[in-house]
């Protein structure tokens, strides 16, 4: 390395190591705070949740060393390795211990959390990020989490698959929304993206359609979310009013999670 490379490196502030896709935030979070209200407080579901949020925390240094996020910031960052092996390590532990105290259900859960964590790790380190598989995978990963605290509270396992899947059902459709957005407003876009992406939106609307007439309950409580990507894609914004979005998303997860927590008690769906 020059010395002019040095010195512009050693000029550059290190970079903030907080996951930087802000959606991801309410796709991770909403899920374990509504989890939490349903299933209560209990040493598994503590546990699985500081593995989940470390978990979570450590794709942004795993972004900064990969190169993802630039050079620079790779250089400027030399705290991102120990963040990393330590977010890592957090991660493992705890979620070791929620493994060992948790029930047979839950521990499938916890494996099938380390399959789409190592799967969505590895996308990203690869620069894969943006794909749609990879965004899918990342979705998938980033709401098992509440699956295991819901098993840990006693919720029995056939309500946990339909909360779970909703969850799943509702951020694909607002991800394709969002997806449909950026594309039709980037020229360089191949023009079978945004048709694609209708027809992942169509099908995720008409499944979800299906399954709450077919009596498929959990289908009603990600109304806000299915609601919230059709707008989208009928009345795409700008991108550059892209915030407007992200916020109009987390009031749908909101408004999604509190009808969970209704309907759980209303229906009472306690394991016996």
């Amino acid at each position: 390395m020059s010395g002019a490379t040095i010195q512009a490196v050693g000029a550059t502030a290190p970079v903030r190591l907080h996951p930087k896709e802000h959606g991801a935030y309410a796709i991770v979070g909403v899920p374990l705070v509504v989890a939490l209200a349903i299933g209560g407080l209990n040493t598994v579901a503590v546990l699985a949740t500081i593995a989940t949020i470390a978990g979570f925390v450590a794709n942004e240094p795993l972004m900064v060393l990969s190169g993802r996020r630039g050079e620079r910031a790779r250089l400027s960052t030399p705290s991102a390795l120990l963040t990393l092996e330590l977010l890592l390590l957090t991660a493992v532990l705890f979620g070791s211990a929620a493994f060992w105290f948790g029930s047979e259900k839950v521990r499938a859960a916890l494996i099938a959390c380390v399959f789409f964590a190592v799967a969505g790790f590895a996308m990203s380190a690869a620069g894969w990020q943006r794909t749609f598989i990879a965004q899918v995978t990342g979705i998938i990963g980033l709401t098992l989490p509440s699956a295991v605290l819901l098993l840990a509270g006693g919720i029995d396992f056939v309500s946990v698959v339909g909360l779970s899947a909703a969850w799943i059902i509702g951020r694909v459709a607002t991800t394709t929304a969002v997806r449909s957005v950026v594309a039709f407003q980037k020229t360089s876009t191949h023009h079978q993206v945004p048709r694609i992406n209708d027809i992942v939106l169509a099908a995720v609307v008409l499944g979800c359609a299906g399954g709450f007439f077919s009596g498929v309950s959990e289908c009603l409580l990600i109304t806000p979310l299915i609601a919230s990507a059709i707008y989208l894609r009928l009345q795409p914004p700008l991108i550059r009013h892209m915030w407007q979005i992200g916020y109009s998303l987390l009031a749908a997860n909101l408004v999604s999670g509190l009808w969970m927590i209704v309907w759980f008690e209303m229906n009472s769906p306690i394991a016996q």
